[in-house]
């Protein structure tokens, strides 16, 4: 079994965060400006959610809770679609070696 790299799943993570925020930021500001790309962010926001939607429709972003709670939820979704990211990852780069 090989190593867990951690310096490879903070940079998938990190990756992720930022753009996630960057959708979410533009989702706000083209809803306030009453955009119709509102509908093409909603949709890139759905797929962003989903390991967590599952659990709930409304997760990790369009709950009523606290901005803290939003935030644990938002990192928890974050940490599930980084580790199968990294996963995935992993195997195709041991598939790729043992095809060579």
């Amino acid at each position: 079994m090989r190593k867990f790299k951690v310096k490879s799943f903070v940079i998938i993570f990190l990756v992720l965060l930022v753009i996630q925020f960057l959708i979410v930021f533009a989702d706000i500001t083209l809803s306030k400006n009453g955009s119709n790309l509102v509908v093409v962010t909603d949709q890139i926001i759905d797929i962003f959610s989903l390991p967590i939607s599952i659990v709930n429709k409304s997760l990790p972003f369009y709950i009523r809770e606290s901005l803290y709670i939003k935030a644990l939820y938002w990192i928890v979704n974050l940490f599930i679609q980084s580790f199968i990211i990294y996963m995935g990852w992993r195997a195709f780069r041991r598939v790729r070696k043992k095809l060579k």
